[in-house]
């Protein structure tokens, strides 16, 4: 039976791109000029990372088809990835003004909006997005941050709460609503937030973090050097919230063994293509080392605890999966001094922590305080964030 376009998109919704490629290559042979056959091969060709080709696929789709409100949209992405805002925002326009209830077209053309510091518009076009799908996560993160970036933190607390209103079970509603609430924050991030923040930045997290001189593996690990000898690879270290593996490299030289473990498998697999780790492990840190007793001689933690409010579990954990006077090794985000906040959740999402409090949940657990020194941890909005450098060592008996 000879193969239809039905069969060619079935094959590329489950990611056979060959099986696709051929059906569709068949049906142009026996007609040139099957709209949906260019359409899809166009879009197919993108996926293969064909840009040029994709494109000019598509283009020849629409010259056929002009009111295909679809293949305007894909057009649209494929020459924004071209870095061709111009004709991008004239293909996502054909959309909204053919479909004008389509929710995505109306989305993308805000984000080359807000792209282009249009914000007026961009605010108008993600309220279009949530009049037609009030459920639309995306268009909540990017209009609340848009608002954020005008000075407006009213504005974006406000849209925090109409998200959580409509979908009270998603864990980014719930996290950054609390976060611009007056009410008593929650001890901690829950797991599926973060594992969700993570794994949609995993792709461009490095770069992101180059660009605001991020500096906790380094300082951790120079603190580190001037207490344990990292010319011999001799230790078991975990890397508790490895994320996309920064700390993995400076802790090789030192490593018998060096495990990672994080809540994102997106991070994760950026953190196995460096071939540094011995084991990687998807997984919340507190619970992978209560499971893991005695058998480590460093843990490591490099911004990670900044999702965690209360301390305390993290510190017995860790205290639990140390060999006997081991070293734990963590930053933190700093609350001020002078502050009688021992943590507060703060509208980035991310917790800061009193020294003190730092201190008294170190030795509730058992350890020595070896060392808690004020740092500068990166750059953010122009501005110096502060933390902790933190070392404490488990008991020796």
């Amino acid at each position: 039976m000879p193969k239809t376009i039905h069969d060619a998109i079935a094959h590329h919704q489950q990611g056979r791109l060959r099986e696709a490629e051929s059906i569709y290559l068949d049906l142009l042979l026996k007609q040139p000029n099957d709209v949906d056959a260019l359409h899809y091969l166009g879009v197919l060709r993108m996926r293969q990372g064909r840009r040029d080709e994709a494109i000019d696929f598509v283009k020849r789709a629409l010259k056929l088809a002009p009111r295909n409100a679809d293949a305007w949209n894909n057009l649209g992405n494929m020459l924004l990835a071209a870095n061709d805002e111009k004709a991008a925002e004239l293909a996502y326009t054909n959309t909204t003004n053919l479909k004008p209830d389509n929710a995505e077209a109306w989305y993308n053309l805000a984000n080359l909006l807000r792209r282009q510091r249009r914000r007026d518009e961009a605010v108008r076009c993600y309220r279009r997005v949530l009049d037609l799908n009030p459920k639309f996560a995306g268009a909540y993160e990017n209009i609340a941050l848009l608002f954020l970036r005008i000075g407006r933190p009213d504005l974006t607390a406000d849209v925090y709460r109409r998200w959580l209103a409509v979908e009270p079970d998603n864990p980014i509603a719930r996290h950054m609503a609390a976060a611009y609430s007056d009410a008593k924050a929650p001890t901690r991030a829950e797991d599926e937030y973060v594992a969700k923040i993570f794994d949609r930045f995993a792709d461009t997290f490095d770069e992101a973090l180059a660009k605001l001189h991020y500096a906790a593996p380094g300082l951790l690990t120079a603190a580190l050097t001037e207490i344990i000898p990292f010319t011999e690879r001799r230790l078991a270290v975990l890397d508790a919230g490895c994320g996309t593996g920064l700390c993995g490299p400076l802790l090789r030289s030192s490593a018998r063994q060096l495990v990672g473990v994080d809540l994102s498998a997106g991070m994760l697999a950026k953190a196995r293509e460096r071939n540094v780790y011995d084991e990687l492990h998807e997984s919340e840190l507190v619970a992978f080392m209560r499971a893991h007793p005695r058998e480590y001689d460093v843990v490591i933690s490099a911004d990670t605890l900044v999702y965690f409010g209360a301390l305390e579990d993290a510190m017995s954990a860790a205290a639990s999966a140390l060999k006997t006077g081991g070293v734990l090794a963590f930053t933190v985000e700093a609350e001020p001094i002078g502050s009688s906040e021992k943590f507060r959740l703060h509208q980035s999402g991310r917790y800061s922590h009193s020294s003190d409090y730092v201190r008294e949940c170190l030795e509730a657990a058992g350890f020595s305080v070896l060392l808690i020194e004020g740092v500068v941890l990166r750059k953010e909005g122009g501005l110096d964030v502060l933390g902790y450098v933190v070392l404490a060592k488990g008991n020796e008996a």
